[in-house]
């Protein structure tokens, strides 16, 4: 009796330090600071990759290890070190234990925090860039925002390009070619990493040497939490890696699982299933957390063409002269086109290095003490009334369409699955003029006497209008690949097309004529595609195509194809979809279109 009296007091005394040690390993707090996500299997696996970012061997799978191996560490010589590479750890350990942790945080990390003290977050969404596969989406960013615009107080309040940035980007080989980059970004064959730069270096990346246009959302977070945040920084930059995908564990997902490991009931990652795309970040974020201010930063191209655009014509015309000749300006006394002409040189600049901007600083220093003599500024910078590429007004990432109507031999039935996620037609809002992207569209067509549907499955179609103008001369060009249904059966093809677009009204009619080719396994067809674009009102759109083609056989006729089709947007969600169009048979359609 007196043993199994001492073996369950033993028992007592030991049952709270068991509590102690176990129960955080599974609290939501320490899975998301270890970036630990379910599998289907129902096992624990980090996203962070690398082994350095964890104390136990088998940490990147086993929680509870990496909980006991934090715990040996406290009790170790190796406490110091400990404390420097893993703060936020610490943070959690004494919040959890209540207790200090027994070795006092390293003077190199107490530094850095206070320098990139802030008092708020926002989420970034940099709009689409065509010139980087891993960018043609947009891309996301968070800012500290160290200086509150609302405290007059501070001389160096509003000044955002003194911020920082926290991005999650790919390091890819520069020597791989495109169809190795596609492929590597696809299936993970690219380490990812966390970077931390000045926003402004930022700013002057994607807003100025891309041309993207930055958007902000702002969330707050309480004294504790921003604590926390910075520690996790902390870890993420220093040791921190993960295989990057293009379409599920990219610049979007990775920055969510930071902002979960500071607030955890926000849920993130288990809102967004499947592809995560920039944009839809933007609006679930604003969604479930809410927002304050919002911010535009406009690119270096849109503030050029406002300034190009309030130009007179014998203004336009002195600017393309000395654009041409690089006459001298040292005699010209018009700021308005002193000012086009500086954006104008920002914008070449951007496609050099710096060791090769020699002739157009010079060109720079001649306007800038022309400019000098006048008053100042000319125009204020465009601002977000004027962008609609806010990403909180775009439409849901996939579309559901069902429509009815007629053929020649029948009637028709017509059905539209889009994984993602804009075409001409759809509601601009929330998307640059004329962006078209579709990826994993599958349309099926049943016809009352035929038993089995057509269809035809275009895995990915870019089409990149871009109204030529003497002052920014760029080609349009176009570029289809999937898989069709035929009678022999399916047969994949791929089309491109490069050609012109020329637009009558600013953001709302553009016409295009693309010339170029369609290749399948059994033809080689050249054909033209012309079209006329055009928004009646913010809710209502057509576009007329005709597309003449030729198949490169003997004794092949040339074929004329063409459709008409109008939409009208009732809301974010629904839209009445009309098409009329003569592809092989004349065909009427009209029906709904659902984004989700």
């Amino acid at each position: 009796m007196p043993g199994l009296r001492i073996l369950g007091l033993l028992f007592l005394i030991s049952f709270p330090a068991r509590a102690q040690t176990s129960a955080p390993s599974t609290h939501p707090s320490w899975l998301r600071l270890l970036h630990y996500q379910s599998t289907l299997l129902g096992h624990w696996q980090s996203s962070i990759r690398s082994s350095e970012f964890f104390l136990s061997p088998d940490g990147e799978k086993n929680p509870e290890h990496e909980w006991e191996a934090l715990l040996r560490a406290a009790e170790t010589s190796n406490a110091s070190a400990v404390a420097c590479r893993f703060p936020a750890r610490v943070l959690l350990y004494e919040r959890f234990l209540q207790k200090s942790w027994p070795a006092s945080l390293c003077p190199d990390y107490v530094e850095w925090k206070e320098r990139l003290e802030f008092h708020s977050i926002s989420l970034v969404y940099s709009t689409a860039y065509a010139g980087n596969p891993a960018s043609i989406l947009g891309h996301n960013i968070l800012k500290f925002n160290r200086f509150d615009p609302a405290d007059a107080d501070d001389p160096e309040s509003g000044l955002p390009l003194l911020d920082y940035g926290l991005g999650f980007l790919a390091r890819n080989d520069p020597t791989d070619g495109g169809v190795s980059y596609v492929l590597n970004g696809l299936f993970g064959g690219y380490p990812g990493f966390f970077t931390l730069q000045p926003y402004y270096e930022l700013v002057n990346t994607y807003a100025y040497a891309e041309n993207r246009d930055l958007w902000e959302v702002e969330l707050s977070m309480a004294p504790t939490e921003r604590e926390l945040f910075l520690a996790h920084v902390w870890e993420l930059i220093h040791q921190a890696s993960a295989p990057y995908y293009f379409t599920h564990v990219n610049c979007s997902t990775m920055l969510l699982e930071v902002l979960e490991a500071v607030r955890p009931d926000w849920n993130f990652r288990e809102r967004i299933q499947g592809l995560v795309l920039p944009q839809a970040v933007m609006q679930t974020v604003a969604a479930v957390v809410g927002h304050g201010h919002e911010s535009f930063w406009p690119s270096q191209k849109r503030i050029f063409q406002k300034h190009w655009q309030h130009l007179k014509k014998e203004q336009q015309e002195k600017f393309l002269d000395w654009r041409a000749q690089a006459h001298t300006v040292a005699a010209l006394d018009d700021p308005l086109l002193l000012d086009t002409m500086l954006h104008q040189l920002n914008l070449r600049k951007a496609g050099y290095e710096a060791d090769e901007q020699k002739a157009l600083r010079a060109q720079e220093d001649q306007i800038l003490l022309a400019r000098a003599r006048l008053p100042g500024s000319t125009l204020a910078l465009p601002d977000r009334s004027q962008a609609g590429n806010n990403p909180l007004a775009a439409h849901g990432l996939h579309k559901l369409s069902v429509l009815g109507g007629r053929e020649e031999q029948g009637a028709l039935f017509s059905m539209r699955l889009r994984w993602g996620l804009h075409d001409l037609l759809d509601a601009p809002q929330g998307f640059n003029p004329y962006y078209h992207i579709n990826f994993f569209d599958l349309s099926l067509w049943q016809r009352s006497d035929e038993k089995a549907p057509d269809y035809r499955l275009n895995i990915v179609e870019l089409m990149s209008l871009q109204p030529f103008e003497r002052v920014d001369p760029a080609g349009s060009w176009a570029v289809i690949c999937g898989v069709h249904c035929e009678e022999e059966g399916p047969r994949p093809h791929c089309q491109g097309a490069y050609g012109i677009a020329g637009e009558l009204m600013a953001n709302r009619s553009l016409f295009y004529f693309l010339p170029g080719t369609n290749l399948t396994i059994t033809s080689f067809t050249a054909e033209i595609r012309a079209g006329w674009y055009h928004a009646w009102t913010d809710h209502w759109r057509q576009l007329i195509e005709l597309v003449p083609k030729k198949t490169l056989e003997r004794d092949s006729r040339l074929r004329w194809d063409w459709s008409w089709e109008q939409r009208v947007s009732l809301n974010r969600s629904w839209q009445v979809e009309w098409r009329l169009a003569r592809e092989e048979r004349l065909q009427t359609l009209l029906g709904l279109g659902q984004f989700f």
